[in-house]
């Protein structure tokens, strides 16, 4: 073979690989999020709709008919992230412009998530009613240097439970 050909071979292959792990990861990624959102749909149906009931409020409301036993304070926190190879295709996405949906599917997952596992906290201590349900959210880098663009997002969710 020729020096080009060999050249030619050498260039196919590592943009090959410079595709493939990315790909491979994305659709590994997609795979294992697609499991976690089928599980937490599942718990979501055995708990029931969080918000959609009076006893679960994420607002302020009149406090004066409900006798209460005690009160505690409920709080949870989880770390999402997406996949490197979601993280790739972000990355690829926002230098053409668009919605970032897999992004928007972490998001989603990490809230719908810490909502369950406050509403798990709550029934642990004997709590009937969870008011005033706030979610903060940042962003954590893992890297000490700006270069890497390895993060995830921490959700922390608290409320107050009451006990009747």
């Amino acid at each position: 073979m020729s020096g080009v050909g060999v050249g030619i071979i050498i260039a196919l292959v590592s943009v090959v690989i410079t595709f493939l792990f990315p790909t491979l990861s994305w659709a590994l990624g997609r795979w294992y999020q697609g499991r976690l959102v089928r599980a937490l749909n599942e718990q979501e149906k055995r708990t029931g709709k969080m918000l959609q009931s009076e006893h679960y409020l994420s607002t302020s409301s009149s406090m004066n008919a409900i006798g209460a036993n005690g009160s505690t304070l409920l709080h949870v926190s989880i770390c999402v992230g997406p996949s490197m190879g979601q993280m790739f295709f972000m990355w690829f996405k926002s230098l053409v412009g668009g919605r970032l949906a897999s992004y928007d599917t972490v998001l989603d997952f990490g809230r719908r998530e810490v909502l369950l596992r406050l509403k798990k906290q709550a029934d642990e201590f004997g709590c009937s009613t969870i008011e005033n349900i706030r979610i903060e959210t940042s962003v954590i880098s893992f890297a000490k240097n700006q270069k890497s663009k390895t993060s995830s997002v921490e959700f922390l969710a608290f409320a107050t439970g009451i006990r009747q």
